[in-house]
């Protein structure tokens, strides 16, 4: 559809989105087919349709927007490319097959009486030849329907002329049992038969594709072409189901689950009638038939009964739950506190990964991309929260940032909502979209989890991040390796390992907006001149601090956590020790 949408800016083809099946009377189509004339790839057809007279379309409906998605301008066959040039020949060649004269096919089906060895049988012979190829020459199909039917019995051959009641000599069929071949002895006969067992093995119905799945809730009226690729979306979202290669859509266990508890509790609730139903209403409000208040009122009522009798049985879903999938308190280990009801909340890897807590069976889901660790008790700090941290890492060599669960579910601590808007609707649906694809763990987290204005960040601020819009905070391990990490790039930069002990003071440089470092190096590795005996601490301001400076290691590192393999990848390990590769994964500013 994006290709289409292209297309049509582009004006290559009409309208896409459009519900119409048939041309408009006023729709011209010989005008339409002399601009294909020329083209290689099909205009010789074009011109030999346009000498004998076009077919008029037959059949579907025309909705009196916009006609059915046509070509409108030429496009030579090196004016497009990719799928962009695959969807308008898809396109032409529909609408110059729409227009072409019908395909004949010349069917033939032979019944037989076979008796042998005292019994008595039934057989078929069915076959089929193309007289005239008609649309199908344009199509460049060797056949035309939906899926080809594999155990179709009209294989397309030519079958000699029979006479009724005619009597044929079986072909005898003799098998060495030495080999696989066989040998055949005819007849005297001048006409004879053969018979072949044919073995196979029943299979189970192929996943339908993406496509079928629309032809499937346009034939039973569930949405519309506008509507349809977002319900499609969504249950993709929902992980009910998955999109596998050739655009098949695979069930997930849970949306398996779900549909038969609803089949259990309420068919209505699965099957398309209801929706079809309303569907059918609405549209006879466009057309004047109904009043829109009626419609609705109906609507309410119809769920709002479905509703009650839904919740009067919600333990048959339960069981089909309990029964197909582990409990989450079943689940897990005791990970870190709640800081509502002060329990220990299950941490549960996942994919994807989440907290759980089983006595207010509430789930806080984690961020996927990076590994997440306990961090000795300590508590956030934003008022009314008293959540116990964790510590997220990501990235490779991984950077670490803390991670409250709550603030990390909140719409206020929320990295993926646009702040900006005043509208309060818009950030709930934004909130809920962005709640749906972490429990789904289609959500990745490569950066810090938090905002930079969030307090257990802004405690650890060191200083603005100039290559990007983050900051550069102390790494939350504090030593013994001491590291400054970029929150919004992987950056990464090593302070010296004489330092022994450092501190962000809440003193700021106004100028470079930066914190000042209060740094206790290690007895007998001071750079200091004096060899650190006047100060026991030294204070600095990092980007400034050109000791500081010298003596740092800056590391450009991956977004990526490290896979289980050993790579050559950007800022890899390679000649002269860990972290010190030549090339893009060393520097210094």
């Amino acid at each position: 559809m994006q290709c289409a949408e292209r297309l049509y800016l582009s004006g290559y083809l009409s309208y896409p989105r459009t519900e119409s099946t048939a041309y408009p009377k006023s729709f011209d189509i010989k005008g339409t087919l002399q601009e294909q004339a020329n083209d290689s790839r099909w205009g010789t057809y074009v011109r030999e349709l346009l000498a004998l007279g076009h077919n008029k379309s037959r059949g579907g409906v025309d909705m009196g927007d916009h006609p059915p998605i046509t070509p409108m301008r030429s496009a030579g066959s090196y004016e497009l490319s990719g799928d962009m040039s695959r969807v308008y020949e898809l396109v032409v060649r529909h609408f110059i097959a729409s227009v072409s004269p019908d395909a004949v096919w010349r069917s033939t089906k032979i019944t037989f009486e076979v008796e042998a060895l005292g019994d008595k049988g039934t057989f078929y012979l069915a076959g089929k030849e193309l007289v005239s190829p008609g649309f199908l020459k344009i199509l460049l199909h060797k056949e035309y329907g939906d899926d080809a039917d594999e155990e179709n019995e009209e294989e397309v051959r030519s079958l000699p002329e029979f006479k009724k009641q005619e009597v044929i000599t079986i072909f005898n069929t003799k098998s060495d049992s030495s080999s696989s071949a066989k040998v055949n002895v005819v007849t005297s006969a001048a006409v004879w038969a053969s018979l072949d067992v044919k073995e196979k093995m029943t299979t189970a119905p192929g996943y339908i594709t993406e496509s079928e799945l629309i032809g499937m809730m346009e034939k039973h009226g569930v949405g519309t072409d506008a509507s349809i690729p977002t319900h499609i979306e969504n249950i993709q979202k929902r992980n009910y189901v998955r999109l596998e290669s050739g655009r098949r859509l695979l069930p997930n266990k849970l949306g398996l689950v779900l549909c038969q508890g609803y089949h259990q509790i309420d068919s209505g609730l699965v099957l398309p009638t209801v929706r079809a139903d309303i569907e059918g209403q609405c549209n006879k409000i466009s057309t004047g038939d109904l009043e829109k208040e009626v419609v609705i009122e109906r609507a309410i009522k119809i769920f709002e009964e479905k509703f009650h009798f839904f919740v009067k049985n919600i333990n048959r879903m339960d069981l089909l739950f309990n029964s197909s999938f582990s409990k989450l308190e079943d689940v897990g280990k005791p990970f870190t506190r709640c800081g509502i009801s002060r329990r220990y909340l299950s941490y549960i890897p996942g994919p994807p990964p989440r907290l759980y807590n089983k006595f207010t069976e509430t789930v806080y889901p984690l961020p996927v991309g990076g590994e997440i660790k306990q961090w000795s008790g300590r508590k956030c700090t934003v008022e009314g929260c008293n959540f116990e941290l964790c510590l997220y890492s990501v990235g490779a060599p991984p950077r670490t940032f803390p991670l409250c669960p709550n603030c990390f579910n909140s719409p206020e601590w929320s990295m993926d909502i646009n702040n900006s808007n005043d509208n309060n609707e818009d950030k709930d649906d934004e909130h809920k979209e962005q709640q749906i694809k972490r429990v789904a763990g289609k959500s990745l987290t490569l950066a810090c989890p938090l905002p930079d204005h969030h307090p257990l960040i802004d405690e650890l601020f060191v200083s603005p991040d100039p290559d990007s819009a983050g900051i550069f905070t102390l790494d939350p391990h504090f030593g013994p390796k001491w590291r400054l990490v970029g929150t919004r790039d992987a950056t990464i930069i090593h302070l010296p390992k004489s330092i022994d002990s450092l501190v962000v003071l809440e003193e700021k440089d106004e100028v470079f907006g930066c914190r000042k470092l209060k740094i206790k190096f290690k007895e007998g590795q001071s750079p200091l001149e004096d060899g650190g005996s006047t100060s026991k601490y030294y204070t600095c301001f990092y980007p400034t601090d050109q000791l500081l400076q010298d003596s740092s290691r800056v590391y450009h590192g991956s977004e990526r956590t490290a896979s289980s393999g050993r790579g050559r990848g950007r800022g890899g390990r390679g000649r002269g020790g860990r972290g010190r590769g030549r090339g893009r994964g060393r520097g210094r500013r």
